[in-house]
């Protein structure tokens, strides 16, 4: 889910509850009565830009068929991901819990990765267009553990994009908490060879992870 940045001191609010992140397709909110949850929103379908054809139809069928729309495919995701490790506090995943009926429609309810002071923390995204308070080679280095994580663990999450991960300290660094990881369910190959190899994933992993780390050098780069 791309992120624009939080402002604690004036937050944004979405029907009187706090807003977390915008996404293209969905919008995620702090439950204002359970601050320690989120809730994932999926926007209107006329709210989301679609570039190609196979977006519009994914998107289109989606909003017919809910099954096909991106908060079942972030649980499904999670699902699978639960079945393949477990639910160990040490996974670098925001644990979902389902979807629950609010008065503004369906949600994903899902964990608000909390600092010490318990506020949300930041994404990634966040830390490198607005705050700055790590560097890149701290950030850098806990792109590298989590790309060694995926790659020990076999799990094929290709969409390494700066809002999908929350930053929060771990011992003398930093760690990234995946915070959306649908892309576990659902890929954009219309033949996903990489899932089917794990040369292939790896590579890809691989790849996707480089190309993180290249986007927080540039944006952290202060020579």
């Amino acid at each position: 889910m791309d992120t624009l940045p939080r402002n604690p001191a004036s937050p944004e609010l979405w029907n009187g509850m706090e807003v977390l992140a915008h996404g293209a397709h969905r919008i995620c909110v702090r439950d204002a009565h359970a601050p320690q949850f989120c809730l994932k929103f999926e926007r209107p379908l006329h709210e989301r830009p679609a570039s190609g054809l196979r977006q519009r139809a994914r998107l289109w069928l989606g909003h017919r068929l809910p099954y096909f729309g991106d908060n079942r495919a972030e649980l499904r995701a999670y699902l699978t991901l639960n079945r393949r490790i477990g639910t160990a506090d040490d996974t670098p995943f925001a644990r979902s819990h389902g979807l629950v009926a609010t008065r503004w429609g369906a949600a994903l309810r899902t964990d608000c990765v909390l600092l010490a002071d318990g506020q949300p923390a930041r994404s990634l995204h966040a830390h490198l267009h607005r705050f700055r308070c790590h560097s890149p080679v701290s950030l850098c280095q806990a792109v590298v553990e989590f790309e060694q994580w995926l790659i020990e663990h076999r799990l094929p999450l290709f969409d390494l994009n700066p809002g999908n991960f929350v930053v929060v300290p771990h011992g003398d660094g930093l760690r990234l908490v995946c915070v959306d990881a649908k892309s576990l369910a659902r890929g954009k190959e219309v033949l996903p060879l990489s899932r089917w190899s794990s040369r292939l994933m790896r590579r890809k992993i691989r790849r996707r992870a480089a190309r993180l780390r290249a986007r927080i050098v540039e944006a952290l780069d202060t020579d």
